[in-house]
């Protein structure tokens, strides 16, 4: 249950594979709710439970009677992100929020695999966790500039492509410099990021491997194309993918990699992998 979309999935994570058998999204936009009322509205509050009402009787048909769900920034931040937890259980569902170390445990297991060694992002909606493990010692930490709120802040109304690449990553350093334990993993994997190659790049598998030079590549062609910047706000998903491009070149020069492994597997999985880990 993201800030902005919600996911169901069916799955299954056994000698260190995980497997989707099927999933289903639908955007709920519950981070913007919150931002324009100070909490859930009501009227969102009635879409959150016919939603997962209907995954509930997704799940049946689907010979998974017990669902778990997690919720994570939009419903830290509701002062009533409990009551949804409440509409969860009515409708057969135990649901929990996420604490960041929770969230960002979860991101972990999704981009790893449970495997020690990894330096993770997970760039959602409304936050960024960037957590490590190293030794069986995770750290983490998590800061408010999902791709919709950067997009918004930075790329939405600006005029000139390089300045706003440049000031998003400017507001970027305070909360990398928060994060040293990021270095010298031998692994960076990129959480949803696949959303990013869709948009930006050529078709590429899951668990594509992208070099810093590719990835630099496209995002100074982007900041050096003055009067294409127009043209490319108008693609579909281009606020998922843009600023997500931004913070994995960013963070491959910050913290000393020269490649990202990039998934498609939601946060939600990492329920389903530590599950199988059990």
């Amino acid at each position: 249950m993201g800030s902005n979309s919600f996911r169901r999935i069916v799955g299954h994570f056994a000698d260190g594979k995980y497997t989707e058998l099927s999933i289903d999204s639908n955007t709920m936009g519950v981070g913007d709710d919150v931002a324009t009322n100070g909490q859930i509205s009501d009227t969102k509050l009635l879409q959150i439970l016919n939603v997962l009402q209907a995954f509930k009787t997704a799940c049946s048909r689907d010979g998974v009677p017990n669902p778990v769900a997690v919720g994570t920034a939009a419903f830290r931040d509701a002062p009533n992100g409990d009551a949804v937890v409440v509409l969860a259980e009515k409708s057969g569902i135990r649901m929990e929020i996420a604490t960041e170390l929770r969230e960002s445990e979860l991101a972990y297991l999704v981009g790893s695999l449970g495997r020690d060694g990894y330096a993770v992002v997970d760039n959602g909606s409304r936050s960024i966790e960037l957590v490590a493990k190293s030794g069986g010692d995770l750290q983490h930490h998590v800061f408010n500039l999902g791709y919709r709120v950067a997009y918004e802040q930075f790329f939405a109304n600006a005029n000139d492509s390089a300045e706003a690449i440049r000031a998003f990553r400017e507001r970027l350093k305070p909360e990398t410099a928060k994060a040293p334990f990021m270095r010298g993993q031998t692994t960076l994997a990129g959480v949803e990021f696949m959303e990013m190659a869709e948009v930006l790049f050529k078709e590429v598998p899951d668990g594509h491997v992208f070099t810093l030079a590719e990835l630099k590549a496209r995002l100074d062609a982007i900041a050096a194309d003055r009067f294409g910047f127009g043209p490319l706000r108008m693609m579909d998903d281009i606020d998922r993918a843009l600023p997500r491009l931004v913070v994995a070149v960013d963070l491959m020069e910050t913290f000393g990699y020269g490649e990202l492994l990039v998934t498609s597997r939601q946060l939600g999985a990492g329920l389903i992998i530590e599950a199988g880990l059990r």
